[in-house]
């Protein structure tokens, strides 16, 4: 604040309070004035009440009365007038609302003829009129007090700046001198005597200090170019052998890496310490090309984010990662951006686990293809130029790494494929020997139960005489054997031996071996069929028995016989319904185990479906379940061939197809498609 202003602004603050306290005492003494006044105009008043009243109140005179209680209640002051006598009853009460803010006056007393007390008149006075005039007074006192200041200031501005003009442009020039500001041309103030001599003279050593100061800026400048340019080499300098030596770092460290995902482990583990980025991560992107499977991650991110190497990250609208980070897919171009927080491409991490400021996300391009992205985040700045330029190095390293890394496990890949094959040609031939080995004694098994069974139940003539001869009584004998469910025991030797049968001509299907014959069948036959040599099998290791499951059907009526080898679809019915009756018997919360079975026509194709209301089979097991040799049961039960031999008989004997619907907890659903 300049001395001008300090003068004009003590003057100015001097002269209003002189005024306001002059303005505040007139307004006091003239409200102590008319408060006198309407104090003495109150005792007045009430005087002439009290004489005026006293006789209509002793003649009871209520029109007189009330018409003097009116007159008097003219008085604008007056808040409220009442007169009071309880012997007579006269209660007479006049009430007005005033300004607030007032103070009240009372006046009571009690009315009095020849000694007789008649009543009491009661009077009640408001100064809220009085004090409302003397506000209004009070602020157009203050709006003078105002206006006169105001008109004194200006007048104090005028004669001040007058005066002191001089001395202002003077500091105003050494102000400007002190603090270096020589850019601004200072104007030559005026000023007579030593005033002006010492404003002229400090005017002319600004203009030399100015010059002098203009050469030295330009000397400054080309000084820091050169030495700009210097750094900006040495940085190059630097950056480059940091590059050569990150790149030979991780090329000797991957000559050992047996998988992708070992090599990417160690591309982190370089880029972290390269970039300054404790947050990192590489993924690929799948096959349906809506997915990025992580490869690998950071020791940081493992920490903040448990078990999420395991997880798949959707690109698209399932885990919100959109934006910049799909642009750097769709554009195969690296993307900076130092404001992740504010960017919902990367809402799949929760903030609360992983806050990151700043990403950049770089493209693995093989040719002009994308497989994949690597993400490096959480550098204290920022990102530059410069890091995606050490970046994007890497990154090709990487991707050459990858690439040789998949030609080895390609090559790997195909040398297991030829040794499988030649196992599978040796297993194919054991199988076709060991089916013949199998059948033979299958067959005499077969034929002998028949015999037994002709021979109980339809004894020939010499079947009987030779009982006669021994003393035997053959229908003594049979009522034994059926008590004693020989006979039964015998069905289920012929089943099982017509099962074993089938297993080895399945085993040379296997083997490409095959003489067994098409016939028309009807699928419901065949499902009946199947559902009896179901019902039929059971294991003592289960406390579950097929006869516990419902069993609802819906035949096609009209559906046409299909060529086929039935036996063989029989086969494929049972493991199917065998696989049901296991899954169910594990499903302790199925209060009623249930199949349902319906066939039906489809173009030129029938259908069987075979559904139950079991456990359902969970996705990475569903993709597995037709594979040789597996099996969910505890120690390899049943060793797994089950559903392998059906999906044989189905695809290859047949020509069909078969598939297999599932959802946890409700239930499986197998459908067979075979042509007509």
């Amino acid at each position: 604040m300049g001395l001008r202003t300090h003068i004009i602004v003590v003057a100015v603050l001097a002269f209003s309070a002189v005024n306001l306290f002059l303005c505040l005492f007139f307004t006091h003494q003239v409200k102590v004035h008319e408060i006198e006044k309407f104090q003495a105009q109150i005792d007045k008043s009430a005087y002439l009440m009290r004489i005026i009243n006293t006789l209509p109140l002793y003649n009871v005179d209520m029109e007189s009365l009330t018409k003097n209680m009116e007159t008097f209640f003219d008085d604008e002051n007056i808040k409220s007038l009442n007169i009071h006598d309880s012997e007579v009853n006269i209660n007479i009460n006049l009430e007005r609302q005033l300004f607030s803010g007032g103070t009240d006056i009372k006046k009571s007393f009690v009315l009095e003829y020849k000694g007789l007390k008649l009543g009491r008149l009661t009077v009640v006075y408001s100064t809220g009129l009085i004090e409302k005039k003397i506000a209004e007074f009070q602020i157009r006192m203050l709006g003078v007090t105002v206006v006169v200041t105001l008109g004194i200031a200006l007048l104090f501005a005028f004669l001040i700046n007058t005066i002191i003009k001089p001395v202002v442009g003077l500091a105003r020039i050494i102000s400007e001198s002190t603090i270096e500001n020589f850019d601004n041309e200072i104007e030559k103030t005026g000023g007579v005597g030593e005033v002006g001599i010492l404003s002229r003279s400090f005017v002319r050593m600004h203009d030399l200090i100015k010059e002098k100061k203009e050469v030295l800026a330009h000397t400054n400048k080309l000084l820091e170019s050169e030495i700009q340019q210097k750094d900006i080499q040495q940085k190059k300098i630097k950056h480059q052998d940091k590059l050569i030596c990150a790149v030979k770092t991780f090329f000797q460290q991957t000559m050992a890496a047996q998988s992708i995902h070992e090599i990417a482990k160690i591309f982190i583990s370089i880029a972290q310490g390269v970039l300054s980025s404790p947050h990192c991560f590489v993924g690929q992107i799948c096959d349906t090309e809506d997915n990025l499977k992580i490869m690998a991650l950071s020791d940081e991110m493992k920490k903040l984010c448990p078990g999420f190497d395991s997880v798949e990250i959707n690109p698209g609208l399932k885990l919100h990662i959109s934006g910049r980070l799909l642009q750097a897919i769709t554009n195969k171009a690296p993307v900076i951006f130092n404001s992740a927080d504010l960017n919902s491409e990367i809402s799949f991490w929760s903030k609360e686990h992983l806050p990151m400021a700043t990403i950049m996300a770089l493209p693995l391009l093989q040719g002009k293809d994308v497989f994949g992205l690597a993400i490096v985040a959480g550098k204290e700045g920022g990102y530059t130029a410069q890091d995606q330029e050490i970046a994007t190095m890497m990154v090709m390293v990487l991707v050459q790494a990858l690439r040789l890394r998949r030609r080895q496990d390609e090559t790997d890949r195909l040398e297991k494929m030829m040794i499988r094959s030649e196992k599978k040609g040796a297993m194919g031939m054991l199988a076709a020997s060991m089916a013949d080995e199998i059948s033979e004694p299958l067959v005499g098994i077969c034929k002998a139960v028949q015999m037994i069974r002709n021979r109980v139940e339809k004894p020939s003539p010499e079947t009987l005489a030779v009982a006669d001869k021994n003393g035997l009584s053959f229908d003594r004998l049979s009522r034994y054997m059926k008590d004693q469910d020989v006979i039964s025991n015998l069905n289920l030797i012929d089943e099982a031996g017509k099962k074993a049968s089938m297993i080895a001509s399945t085993m040379r299907f296997y083997s490409g071996n095959t003489n067994m014959g098409l016939a028309d069948e009807a699928l419901s036959l065949l499902l009946d069929e199947a559902l009896v040599l179901a019902s039929k099998k059971y294991s003592l290791k289960q406390d579950f028995h097929f006869d516990s499951i419902q069993i609802m059907t819906d035949y096609a009526p009209d559906l046409p016989k299909i060529r086929c080898r039935g036996g063989e679809l029989k086969l494929v019915f049972l493991n199917i319904l065998s696989n049901g009756v296991y899954a169910m018997a594990g499903h302790i919360d199925n209060p009623c185990p249930t199949f349902f079975i319906r066939t039906y026509a489809r173009e030129d194709q029938v259908c069987v479906e075979i559904r139950d209301n079991g456990p359902g089979i969970p996705k990475n097991i569903r993709k597995r379940i037709f594979k040789p040799f597996f099996s969910t049961n505890p120690d390899n039960e049943g060793g797994g061939l089950g559903l392998s031999v059906a999906y044989f008989i189905v695809t290859e004997n047949h020509k069909g197809t078969i598939e297999v619907e599932s959802t946890p907890g409700e239930g499986t659903c197998f459908r067979i498609f075979l042509p007509i």
